[in-house]
């Protein structure tokens, strides 16, 4: 019927066939169903149907994926906006989808209507050229709004070539439930995802995926690092099956937190790896008692601060004796030493070893020697029953992984995605 005048083009990633079948006059350009293509994927298509049209006035494109309906949507869409059919992404689609279908439901995933709003800013800003992603691009982690407690979900980034990150693999999540990882922000109603100490999640460009996983079914978003903002704030409508879930979440929004990032570890972390360093001196040897000493008060000032702010994170539905059993010793650590000085006080919070090069340092001073020397002895005592007091409870050193990871992201740039202003708001 149409003699040679057609051109077919194949969308589906999961299915090829025989080219000869079609007279060779087969082009494929596929991707993933429920899916985005890479935007110059969708750059590509166009240009291939608009030189095959223009060839003869009497040639066709025939566009299908597996339905007929998402993909084929997308990029038939697109196609339209590029040959000036509609002067909107919008008009295009909602043309596409009263032809398509009876219920006018052809091409309704938030993701990839997003793709051709893309595609239509691509031809409106950069002259239908697709521009090259930004240099470097930290995703830093994401905050949830107003989220109620039965969303606690966990998350992998991925591209078109593989799994970028996941927090069932990454080291520093993959033993914690989700309920663990999230933690609520001061001064804000609101969830928080972030690898503290951690320039962020993974390094993005281009096109990427977020995928939420979560008890009442999975959710997620197709994003472009050159279309968007370092923020960019979604609603449950512009995310993939959302609207599956069966439990309201009125309000529910995600914050997405992109950084530019040039390579180099945030500098915060830095002086908790370095008081770590310092304290394993100490246990392993006591020959440079005044450098310990004086590291000391350092790594006692931080677990003190860390403690105090834990229950920032406490969730109420996630609360565990880990947390807790952290607290007793660290009350147990200075309950005995109200009489003692503050540094000597600090002295007492660290292991034996760091108790006897004070001794060391303080039998330095003669004049004072007999009455510091009594004060040492007792906390020397303090020390000997807070060790016996710690084996005495195991469970604080079985979720020591967990205690950390919350004390770790004590530090408020977690939440603020190193925003103060933005911390510091309501």
């Amino acid at each position: 019927m149409l003699q040679g005048k057609y051109k077919v083009y194949n969308l589906c990633s999961e299915r090829l066939y025989d080219a000869s079948l079609f007279e060779g006059k087969v082009a494929c350009f596929p991707f993933d169903d429920h899916n985005c293509p890479p935007i110059q994927l969708v750059i590509s298509f166009c240009q291939s149907a608009y030189s095959w049209l223009k060839e003869d006035i009497e040639n066709v494109v025939v566009v299908h994926c597996k339905a007929g309906k998402a993909r084929t949507g997308l990029m038939i869409s697109s196609l339209l906006v590029y040959l000036k059919f509609f002067p909107t992404a919008e008009e295009s689609i909602e043309y596409y989808n009263q032809k398509r279908c009876v219920d006018g439901k052809g091409l309704i995933l938030p993701s990839q209507i997003r793709y051709v709003k893309y595609f239509e800013r691509i031809l409106t800003y950069f002259n239908g050229e697709n521009q090259p992603p930004r240099s470097r691009c930290m995703l830093r982690g994401f905050r949830l709004h107003r989220c109620p407690y039965w969303i606690r979900p966990s998350i992998t980034v991925s591209n078109h070539n593989g799994v970028l990150f996941s927090t069932k693999k990454h080291p520093r999540t993959k033993e914690l439930m989700p309920e663990d990882f999230w933690f609520s922000a001061p001064k804000k109603g609101i969830m928080v995802f972030a690898l503290p100490g951690e320039p962020g999640l993974a390094e993005v460009a281009g096109d990427f995926k977020i995928q939420f996983h979560d008890r009442q079914g999975d959710f997620y978003c197709w994003l472009n690092t050159t279309m968007m903002e370092n923020r960019v704030t979604l609603n449950p409508t512009d995310f993939d099956d959302f609207d599956k879930r069966k439990l309201p979440s009125p309000g529910f929004q995600v914050e997405i937190v992109l950084v530019d990032y040039s390579g180099s570890q945030p500098p915060k972390q830095k002086p908790a790896d370095g008081s770590a360093d310092k304290k394993s001196d100490a246990d392993s040897s006591t020959s440079s008692s005044a450098k310990d000493s004086n590291a000391a008060p350092v790594e006692s000032k931080k677990e003190t601060g860390s403690d105090d702010k834990d229950d920032v994170f406490s969730d109420n539905e996630a609360e565990d004796g880990s947390s807790k059993g952290r607290k007793e010793v660290s009350s147990s650590g200075q309950g005995g030493a109200n009489g003692a000085k503050a540094s000597e006080t600090s002295v007492a919070q660290q292991e034996p070893s760091a108790v006897a090069s004070g001794i060391e340092k303080i039998t330095i001073s003669g004049d004072q020697g007999i009455a510091r020397a009594a004060d040492a002895i007792s906390l020397k005592t303090e020390a000997s029953s807070k060790s016996g007091s710690t084996k005495a409870h195991p469970p604080a050193v079985e979720s020591s992984s967990l205690s950390e990871f919350k004390a770790i992201a004590a530090d408020a740039s977690v939440f603020s995605f190193g925003d103060e202003d933005d911390y510091e708001s309501e």
